[in-house]
């Protein structure tokens, strides 16, 4: 991703759905992205997401996300406004202060 980043310093919208990604190092060198979609990978970290300034889109769909404090990072992401976890272990698992 950071040979990416480094070529094209105007990198607005990376799509990399369903590539075996299993983490995000790198990603800082793209600081131009708007829109990311990451789908149905084997992501589960998202610290590296914080240097993304720009991001409005994020598509995280499919990947292993299990740890709710990963979603602290993106609040970093000041102009995030489309955000997509869908599928990822977070959502599956039952709030322990939840009735249901």
């Amino acid at each position: 991703i950071r040979d990416l980043g480094t070529s094209l310093s105007h990198l607005y919208v990376l799509w990399m759905a369903c590539c075996g990604l299993s983490d995000l190092d790198g990603i800082s060198s793209c600081s131009s992205l708007k829109e990311l979609y990451i789908a149905y990978n084997n992501i589960s970290e998202l610290s590296q997401l914080t240097w993304l300034d720009h991001l409005e889109v994020l598509d995280l769909e499919g990947n292993n996300i299990e740890d709710i404090d990963q979603m602290q990072y993106l609040r970093l992401c000041c102009k995030l406004s489309h955000l997509t976890v869908e599928g990822n272990l977070i959502c599956l698992k039952p709030n322990a202060e939840s009735a249901e």
